[in-house]
């Protein structure tokens, strides 16, 4: 997996230059590479390509910032972050570019890229095997910017991205439109990067980019599994291996947009040479406006509690077109995310619409959720990431004191919504007392009335399932 990456008939050095494209005309360029990151592996990891940090990242993280031409720009994943650690920015809002279509099929050379902690085994293949699904690795985690799996050697042909609009006022701005990655080893092959028109004609110039001139910014350490296969394998030699991570930016200018060509921009296509490492290719949402399509939900709120021993999640949108699901994403770690449920949209509506997804079986602690907002399309975005500390407080289910009791009995239960009840059954099945359990409560006291001595059974209930306890009374 060597390879490289160039720029327009030359390569791209990282200091300012003036570049002459062949049958365009002299356009100025200055420092595309990017020189620092910020992710949030482990909560904060910052590397840059004068200080590069000896930590390597070994899982799924997330581009929170970059630095580029001189300026930190935050990519809108967690701002809060870059503030309480007193760094400087500019906020930004950053996301993957969704996969439109991409041709060629994956050879022996076509690798899936994982943090080597990702599947869960320090020194081996996962079980089961990762998924083999390319177009999720260049648009997994949060806002898609995932900097902990890619695509090594992505298949010869076309990848293409969807364009909606390119707005006026970000072109020749210097400021970053478009930001690609590369996290393996570059080869001296090049891939070619242009916007195209509805019907696949170049707009503007095209880009041939090399990135081996470029310093990385840091190391990470993956296994590689061979994507030509399904179940894929692990990579023979590939396991637990260091790599480099480079990132390249720019302004839509160097792609030759401007007002004059700016509205015939309906996609931005790669023509890959199999040999590209990428992790996503990200534009910059304040520049360049994506189709309405990919973005058919917006949420109004996103909010979670715990129920007991449960966590229930809440979200409203206020307005769905063409929303097909949502899928319920936890984390340990605020880091890597596995999917729990998908609860199907009702979509096509611009009134409010309330949903709600129990968690039955939520971690000790802290547990992470967000929403993978899916349309008919197959695109997706995310909201933003929820924090539910799950107490100990609710005991991980019924238990009663005293126990044996006389006169009064003590019963811890989960958190009690509407139809809880509890209630003291004899052996023959007899209730000989029925209490409603007052909504909110976790706790509740049942006074015993004479009952004659002997063992029974403390019957917890809200409905739908139930609970029952031995209980002796002396």
């Amino acid at each position: 997996m060597k390879r490289r990456f160039t720029q327009q008939q030359v390569n791209w050095k990282p200091f300012c230059f003036s570049l002459l494209f062949l049958h365009v005309s002299a356009i100025a360029f200055c420092q595309y590479n990017v020189t620092e990151v910020i992710t949030d592996y482990k909560g904060y990891w910052k590397s840059a390509s004068t200080a590069v940090n000896s930590v390597k990242p070994d899982n799924s993280h997330n581009l929170v910032a970059f630095s580029f031409n001189g300026n930190r720009y935050s990519t809108g994943v967690n701002d809060d972050l870059l503030t309480g650690r007193g760094l400087s920015f500019v906020p930004g809002d950053f996301r993957a570019l969704p996969v439109n279509t991409l041709s060629g099929t994956a050879t022996a050379n076509t690798k899936i890229g994982l943090g080597y902690m990702y599947d869960g085994i320090e020194n081996g293949a996962g079980s089961p095997a990762p998924a083999n699904n390319i177009p999720q690795y260049l648009t997994d985690g949060i806002k898609g910017l995932d900097l902990g799996t890619c695509v090594a050697n992505l298949p010869a042909g076309t990848l293409m991205f969807p364009v909606s609009k390119i707005l006026a006022h970000a072109i020749g701005d210097n400021n970053p439109d478009i930001l690609i990655t590369q996290i393996a080893d570059p080869s001296g092959s090049l891939d070619r990067y242009e916007f195209a028109d509805i019907l696949g004609n170049r707009v503007g110039n095209y880009v041939d980019i090399q990135l081996d001139n470029i310093l990385p910014v840091g190391n990470w350490t993956a296994d590689f599994y061979d994507a030509n296969k399904t179940p894929m394998t692990l990579a023979a030699g590939y396991t637990k291996t260091d790599r480099p991570i480079r990132l390249w930016a720019s302004d839509v200018s160097s792609f030759g947009i401007d007002s004059a060509n700016a509205s015939r921009v309906a996609y931005f296509r790669i023509r890959l040479s199999g040999n590209s490492d990428v992790a996503f290719v990200a534009y910059n949402n304040n520049s360049i406006n994506i189709f309405n399509s990919l973005l058919p939900v917006k949420l109004n709120d996103f909010s979670g509690k715990q129920i007991g021993n449960q966590v229930q999640v809440n979200w409203q949108t206020a307005s769905e077109i063409s929303s097909d699901a949502f899928i319920i994403e936890r984390s340990a770690d605020g880091n890597t995310f596995n999917a729990l449920a998908q609860v199907n949209a009702s979509s096509n509506t611009s009134t409010k619409l309330n949903y709600s997804y129990t968690d039955k079986n939520p971690l000790n602690g802290k547990n992470y959720y967000r929403l993978k907002m899916l349309d008919k399309d197959g695109y997706f975005d995310y909201s933003k990431v929820i924090v539910i500390n799950r107490s100990e407080t609710a005991g991980t289910g019924i238990s009663l004191y005293p126990n044996p009791a006389s006169s009064y009995l003590v019963i811890n239960h989960p958190f009690a919504g509407s139809n809880e009840q509890l209630q003291v059954v004899n052996q023959r099945g007899n209730t000989l007392l029925l209490k409603k359990i007052s909504a909110g409560s976790f706790q509740t006291r049942i006074d015993l009335p004479s009952l004659p001595k002997g063992t029974y059974q403390l019957v917890w209930s809200n409905g739908k399932d139930l609970q029952a306890n031995q209980l002796l009374i002396l």
